[in-house]
């Protein structure tokens, strides 16, 4: 079954960012007996890189959190799910940008702080196993996106921002 989950992350340059949207959905889950599971997901605060000097790289992180909860009877339930990121305004994900009053400031965001692995349409899965009870089981997993600008940028002097949205696939 394939179900989403989307809310949107919002990345700015020398302004405050603003993200934290929760969104219920039906989780992807496999165990014997009568059970149901769903998840949430949710930003826990805005990605803001603060102000931007061309002459070195910056950088910012925030949290994506996926809940999952089960309710069943003495059921262990395996539940999996990937977080997929779009490409924004840069119309792809590997050229994302910030728009403001200039020239757009190129940046990314990544599955790390070695800023290596671009976090895009393929996502972070994880899958792990709750056992269900009848007031219901719940496990929460964190996962860091991580954003950078890089240095040489010159751009006008402003807020730059662009939307990007995240996507629980099941």
């Amino acid at each position: 079954m394939n179900a989403r989950s989307s809310r949107p992350l919002i990345a700015l340059a020398s302004a405050a960012a603003l993200i934290a949207w929760t969104a219920p959905a039906q989780a992807a889950c496999t165990g014997i007996g009568l059970f149901t599971c769903g998840a949430t997901a949710s930003v826990a605060l805005p990605l803001a890189f603060g102000s931007y000097n061309p002459g070195s790289p910056k950088t910012g992180s925030t949290d994506i959190s996926v809940t999952a909860t089960v309710t069943g009877v003495g059921v262990v339930v395996n539940v999996s799910y990937a977080i997929s990121l779009d490409a924004g305004a840069g119309g792809s994900i590997a050229n994302r940008v910030l728009n403001g009053p200039g020239t757009p400031l190129a940046y990314n965001l990544y599955t790390t702080d070695s800023y290596q692995a671009v976090w895009g349409n393929n996502g972070r899965s994880d899958s792990y196993s709750l056992l269900a009870s009848v007031g219901g089981t719940s496990g929460t997993r964190t996962f860091t996106v991580y954003g950078l600008i890089p240095a040489g940028q010159y751009v006008t002097a402003g807020s730059y921002s662009n939307t990007i949205t995240v996507s629980v696939v099941y």
